[in-house]
């Protein structure tokens, strides 16, 4: 397939901009890629890598058509583009013209795939019932000038077959050739013309056989095959892809005086962009202050249908979708480098990674294809030589390259993958690390955060009770500080807080406008800091933990955890002047009962806890846990992990906040809940789109699915291969079984992988 050099220009400046860099100091990127019309197709791409300096990694899912990549230099990827352009495969993701550009590629490619697939199918029906006389009756039956005529008939009808069906084949199998490469084109390239041309070389000798009828088949039944999967996987992109936000690849910012365009990469804390309608935020950021209010969509982070309301000053999460003409927000800083994890990024990363069982059959297919040239030649000799019988060493010769197709083996286990990411989806699960699935069917234990992972926002009692006061820091007054500062952080405690005040018409959105909060940070695991000026007095303020704001809690509720704000004076930043308390009692939903008993059956369950032991002992007594741990900080969250660990057990990690990441680095599995932290959520493996564990039962139950059927498609593949080549070999398949064994094959394979798709009963 021709790439345009306008477009493929294109891609490489997308492909650019879309790289980030990682902390080592490498590029990280994906795209997707035009072109493939199999799995081996992806090792043209891969091997083609190698040789590309400055590009550490470079891997092609075949399943879903994405490529991911790691680069020492900036400039690597743009290499690769040209080769993969100069291969016949084009790169690209970018902007809405090279997406509408690469759609409609697509689409010609998708209908050109059929177009072919419909002429092999009527030209191998019309040569079939030209050829049937010959399996029927003798020549002499027939008659030798009625067999000439049926003969060129096939011979004609055969030629549309040859260059027009067979073209794709012949030039990725020619480029491969003049570059050195194997590929599984190549064996398919010279059956088609070793059987086509010995065939022509015997249309006038009755004695002789010819396969006409054979090379019709082949290509029908491969371009059939190719064409469902195609139709497959591309339901299965479609699908995903409408569950992504319309994430921007670049904004418009305010610098100087004038708004200007700049990729979201380069976004810094504290720059002004603004979002059209339809496009979802690509950071972590605040509404403007002074900005009127939004209407947002938060489905695609917290699995909630219902637009949300924000105010100025309001946090907003990446992923969250406008719902008004345009906006302005500003970049907000989550942590010591800041949130920038695009939720969009989860679903192509996952589908551009490659399974590691995956990557080590990718190694073996070239050798595969030597195998199969080999093993040609081998059988054609010693029929012709030792056997001394050049017909039949023609015959065995076609069969044994014809018989075996990689095709099935390259997409034993990306397909698979494919279609248990779209069901888990549907599901309400996201799969961000296709390791993952294999990892969660043998997980042995699950640790699970207790706040905002087994509680339910919509359950959640909050009381209030002022600890001291004084003037002016009136209790009305405290108040519109602690939903202040609550509402810049995530945490569902701190969510509590916030939407208590102003949901109960305690605070009025005039009062928290005309705060003055500065250096507001947060503290993973531990609260919110602040400081205020009043009266020409400056005031540091906490929010969080009685333990990180020092005071005793006086808790009345044994199963609530306890929120304190405090205000200090400058010149005793330890005894508060002035405090009140959140008692927050969060129940669980009505299915985490069902939900802890089914995962109960497959793992032992612990709860990974910071609140105070009497609240986790005592809250929700009816979920029965393997063990209860409280008062748990990240480090000890992390140093129970490496203990489980070290006793052999893979373990899964479930929680939704930032004091949660070192825990997940920790985790065989990381699992972040329904409205998870972004930060937390783009270190995840797995994320969950609706509340609760339900999600996370499914998955377990569908990784382990998973990991059956991809063994059967590996196993099958293998199996296949491995019988038809010594029978291809010992002249007990002629080229007609042969074609269709290799039709069957891949068409196995696929049908095997849609089970994945199908819904329990």
């Amino acid at each position: 397939m021709g790439v345009n050099s306008t477009h493929a220009h294109t891609s490489q400046q997308d492909l650019s901009v879309h790289q980030a860099l990682r902390a080592d100091g490498q590029w990280e990127g994906y795209a997707r890629v035009a072109g493939m019309n199999c799995g081996a197709c992806a090792i043209d791409l891969q091997q083609a890598a190698l040789k590309i300096q400055g590009l550490s990694s470079f891997q092609v899912n075949p399943a879903s058509g994405l490529v991911s990549w790691v680069a020492s230099q900036p400039t690597a990827i743009d290499l690769m583009a040209q080769r993969a352009a100069r291969m016949g495969y084009a790169l690209g993701m970018g902007s809405l013209a090279d997406q509408d550009v690469q759609a409609q590629r697509n689409r010609l490619a998708k209908r050109n795939m059929f177009l072919r697939f419909l002429v092999a199918m009527l030209c191998m029906m019309q040569i079939m019932m030209y050829s049937a006389p010959e399996y029927f009756f003798d020549v002499q039956h027939i008659g030798e000038q009625p067999l000439y005529l049926l003969r060129w008939a096939q011979w004609v009808i055969c030629l549309p077959v040859l260059l027009y069906c067979a073209a794709p084949c012949f030039g990725r199998a020619w480029r491969a050739t003049l570059q050195s490469r194997l590929v599984m084109d190549q064996p398919i390239a010279l059956g088609i013309v070793l059987a086509f041309g010995t065939s022509s070389l015997n249309l006038m000798n009755p004695a002789a056989h010819v396969w006409f009828d054979s090379v019709a088949m082949l290509l029908a039944l491969l371009l059939l095959a190719q064409w469902l999967i195609e139709r497959q996987t591309a339901k299965a992109l479609d699908h995903l892809a409408s569950l992504q936000p319309d994430l921007p690849l670049q904004v418009e910012v305010f610098k100087g005086d004038c708004w200007q365009p700049m990729p979201v990469v380069q976004l810094q804390a504290g720059d002004r962009f603004c979002l059209q309608k339809g496009q979802a935020l690509p950071v972590d950021a605040v509404l403007t202050p002074g900005a009127e209010a939004v209407w947002v969509d938060e489905a695609m982070r917290t699995g909630e249908q219902t637009p949300l309301r924000k105010q100025a000053g309001d946090l907003l999460c990446a992923g969250s979708k406008v719902l008004i003409e345009r906006a302005e927000f500003t970049v907000l800083a989550v942590g010591p480098q800041g949130s920038f994890g695009r939720l969009g990024d989860l679903l192509a990363r996952a589908m551009a990674a490659k399974p590691s069982r995956q990557l080590a059959v990718d190694r073996l297919l070239p050798y595969f294809v030597a195998t199969v040239l080999v093993s040609a030649s081998i059988g054609g000799l010693w029929w012709w030589l030792v056997l001394a019988n050049p017909a039949k060493a023609t015959e065995v010769a076609v069969a044994v390259l014809i018989v075996t197709c990689p095709c099935a083996l390259a997409l034993a286990l990306p397909l698979v993958r494919l279609f248990a990411i779209q069901r888990l989806v549907d599901l309400g699960v996201l799969v961000r690390n296709p390791q993952a699935l294999d990892l969660l069917a043998t997980v042995d234990v699950v640790a699970l955060d207790k706040t905002g992972t087994l509680t339910q926002a919509e359950a959640t009692q909050v009381q209030l009770q002022v600890l001291c006061n004084i003037a002016p820091w009136t209790p009305a007054f405290l108040h519109a500080h602690a939903v202040g500062m609550a509402r810049a952080s995530n945490h569902p405690l701190s969510r509590a807080v916030a939407q208590h005040g102003v949901q109960q018409g305690l605070i009025h959105s005039a009062a928290l406008e005309n705060l003055d909060l500065q250096a507001l940070q947060e503290i993973p695991g531990k609260g919110l800091f602040a400081r205020v000026w009043l009266q020409g007095v400056q005031h540091p303020l906490k929010l969080g933990s009685p333990a990180f704001v020092g005071l005793r809690a006086a808790v009345q509720n044994a199963c609530a955890s306890v929120v304190v704000f405090a205000v200090f004076a400058e010149s005793d930043p330890c005894s508060p002047i002035a405090a009140l308390q959140f008692e927050i009692n969060q129940s669980g939903g009505p299915q985490l009962l069902a939900d802890i008993e089914h995962l109960k059956t497959r793992a032992a369950l612990h709860v990974l806890s910071g609140d105070l032991p009497a609240a986790v002992q005592a809250w929700q007594p009816a979920l029965r846990f393997t063990a209860r741990h409280a008062g748990q900080t990240p480090e000890d969250k992390t140093n129970w992990i490496k203990n489980q660990q070290a006793q052999g057990r893979v373990l899964a990690m479930v929680g939704d906040g930032l004091n949660d990441l070192a825990a997940f680095a920790q985790a065989d599995v990381a699992v972040a809940a329904a409205g998870a932290a972004t930060l937390s959520a783009s270190q995840a493996d797995v994320l969950l789109l609706r509340p609760g564990l339900s999600g996370l039962a499914a998955a377990c139950d569908l990784a382990q699915k998973t990991r059956q059927i991809g063994k059967q498609n590996l196993v099958w593949a293998m199996a296949y291969n491995g019988v038809a080549i010594p029978l291809a070999m010992s002249g007990w398949l002629s080229p007609w079984m042969a074609a269709l064994g290799m039709g069957a094959s891949s068409l196995l394979v696929l049908v095997n992988s849609l089970r994945l798709k199908a819904r329990p009963t």
